[in-house]
Formats: structure tokens, C-alpha cells, sequence
């Protein structure tokens, strides 16, 4: 991985973890909640967008993980079996025939 892809997972990953420890405190606060509300502010609906926006990018990016292990298999297995081609061509097979 090069150091531009890190460094923007690395911004990434932190403005999420940013806005889902502010969603669960205030979440978890009852007072801040109870507060907002009187001020107007529903935290409720916009948690409730959140989540489901939190979920379908985390959906996208499992999607994404999973094609690019599964290329890296068989990328692998490719490798392998070449080099495996190689090896009895250049040695012969060994073993019971």
C-alpha cells in the first residue's frame, strides 16, 4: 500500500470514528439529547440517517474488500501454479507414477 492510499485511510478512518463517537454520545447521553430536543434539533432522525448511510458505505467497502482478496487469490494460485509448471519441467515429476 503507498503512503498517499494510507494517508487517506488514514483521514478517512478518523473523520468516521469522529462522527460515530459523537452519534453514540449522543446516543448514550440522555441530558444532551433531552437539551437538543428542546432546542429544536432531532437527533433521532439524523441517527437513524447516519446509520444507514454508515452501513451502506461499510456495505460497499466489504464488497470492495472481498473483490480484492478473492483477485489476490487467484493472482496467488496463478503464481503457483506456474511456478509449479516450471519446477517439473526444469526437475521432472518425482514421486510414485
Amino acid at each position: 500500500m503507498d503512503k498517499e492510499n494510507s494517508g487517506r485511510s488514514f483521514v478517512v478512518g478518523f473523520l468516521v470514528g469522529g462522527v460515530v463517537g459523537s452519534v453514540l454520545t449522543l446516543w448514550l447521553a440522555p441530558k444532551a439529547r433531552r437539551q437538543m430536543r428542546e432546542r429544536g434539533i432531532d437527533v433521532g432522525g439524523r441517527l437513524g440517517g447516519l446509520g444507514a448511510l454508515i452501513k451502506e458505505k461499510g456495505d460497499e467497502f466489504m464488497a470492495r474488500a472481498r473483490e480484492v482478496i478473492k483477485q489476490a487469490v487467484e493472482e496467488g494460485k496463478k503464481a503457483s501454479d506456474e511456478s509449479r509448471s516450471e519446477l517439473e519441467e526444469k526437475y521432472g515429476k518425482t514421486g510414485k507414477e
